[in-house]
């Protein structure tokens, strides 16, 4: 079975109260907490620093946050005055899960997918009962956000690669139209920078991130220290060390449109999860942001690129373009900030030299030459590659029960091609 894996790894559900269901629903988790000990609710005091929250009806805090002690189980609400509403009196509740964990598989390094969904129902039906019949069921919430993800493991997918430099590529690649990098301040070089182990683009509706899991397991064991909950297992952290995670993090606007597309179709749940977390839904998300950014070509040295050009025969002027725009990007060192640069009226023949280069499957950002490594193959189309030749070695109760390995031979009968 591959290490890789495609799916998401966390939603965030949503459910409007009534300022006296707020009430009422806060005084139940403060009695939960009394009985049980295994929660605690947390307020922000005026710095922003995170306090312990006792509830005094009628008084309603703006907004609270609320985690299991001790081992993460898959789920952490959030109850906020809501945002959208000029009235004081509406009140929301979030639940942000974790389907795999809150199935029960304490697994950091494999996405969910469709499969787990039904145990993670479940789980989060007899939490919710537990705590209040206010939380209601997993079936009467809105889903405002899904985390879509592939992990790829580079031992498994092209082994004897150097993860650092193939970071490094990644963050040469292109950036979208309304989208920007996110950037912290860097106190040492006195401006701001993007931190180097993550690809991280914002918009108003989409995130899209590509990062080390290993440097972000690292941290999240840290905050959950922080917090006062168990540490991530050191063994699991350490397995994670060459597995980089290309995460589309679909915010509210974006969901809603795929929810409002899913009703089209005729899912009537008040969700759309049956549409929104099925195998073809995740490959396709992710199909399309990695086209976006990463582009659908293997990465090339200049000369090696240039061999390939040169050997289609193309005329003069055709190859003199692809070849020209090869090496703008490679001037630049990064597509994004060669694209900057074109004039308005010439960005729409330096966009067709693109696609043409695509369709000869070469990434514009070319491998330094120093490297001494001629090619590097996209990590995407190869693991699909990959688990296509799994597929062949499953036996059909096997393929039934491996959903990304479903959705794969799905979505090549539904759109006539493979992904990617």
């Amino acid at each position: 079975m591959l290490r890789s894996s495609l799916g998401f790894h966390t939603m965030t559900l949503f459910l409007k109260l009534s300022l006296n269901r707020a009430d009422l629903l806060i005084t139940d988790f403060d009695t939960y907490r009394k009985n049980t000990g295994l929660i605690e609710i947390y307020k922000k005091n005026e710095r922003g620093e995170p306090i312990i929250y006792y509830h005094r009806s009628p008084f309603m805090p703006l907004e609270l946050n609320i985690y299991f002690k001790g081992r993460y189980r898959g789920i952490k609400w959030y109850i906020r005055a809501s945002k959208a509403s000029s009235s004081s009196s509406d009140y929301v509740v979030e639940a942000t899960i974790n389907p795999k964990i809150l199935a029960g598989i304490i697994d950091y390094l494999t996405a969910a997918t469709y499969s787990d969904i039904n145990y993670a129902t479940a789980n989060f039906n007899s939490i919710s009962h537990e705590i209040s019949p206010l939380l209601q069921s997993f079936y009467d919430y809105k889903i405002s956000r899904v985390d879509y993800c592939v992990n790829i493991s580079l031992d498994e997918i092209i082994p004897g690669y150097n993860s650092e430099q193939i970071m490094n590529l990644i963050k040469r690649s292109d950036i979208p139209p309304h989208y920007e990098e996110w950037m912290i301040y860097d106190k040492k070089a006195h401006r701001m920078k993007s931190k180097p182990e993550s690809f991280y683009l914002i918009s108003k509706s989409v995130n899209i991130n590509y990062y080390s899991k290993y440097l972000q397991l690292q941290n999240v064991s840290q905050e959950k220290i922080d917090k006062g909950f168990e540490p991530i297992d050191p063994e699991v952290i350490a397995a994670s060390r060459n597995i980089y995670r290309f995460e589309v993090q679909c915010k509210y606007y974006k969901t809603y449109s795929l929810s409002q597309k899913a009703a089209k179709v005729e899912d009537f749940s008040c969700n759309k999860y049956k549409s929104l977390l099925t195998p073809v839904k995740c490959i396709e998300i992710i199909s399309n942001y990695y086209k976006k950014t990463i582009g659908e070509g293997d990465w090339y040295t200049l000369s090696e690129a240039i061999k390939i050009i040169k050997s289609k025969n193309y005329n003069c002027q055709r190859e003199k373009k692809l070849i020209n725009t090869l090496k703008y990007v490679n001037q630049y060192r990064s597509l994004y900030k060669a694209k900057k640069t074109i004039p308005e009226d010439q960005l729409r023949s330096f966009n067709e030299a693109l696609n043409d280069l695509s369709n000869l499957n070469i990434n514009p950002v070319a491998i330094p030459r120093e490297w001494n490594i001629k090619h590097i193959p996209n990590l995407l189309r190869t693991y699909f590659n990959k688990l296509l030749l799994a597929s062949c070695d499953y036996s059909m109760e096997n393929i039934e029960m491996d959903s990304t390995i479903y959705g794969y031979m799905t979505y090549k009968e539904k759109f006539g091609h493979p992904p990617i």
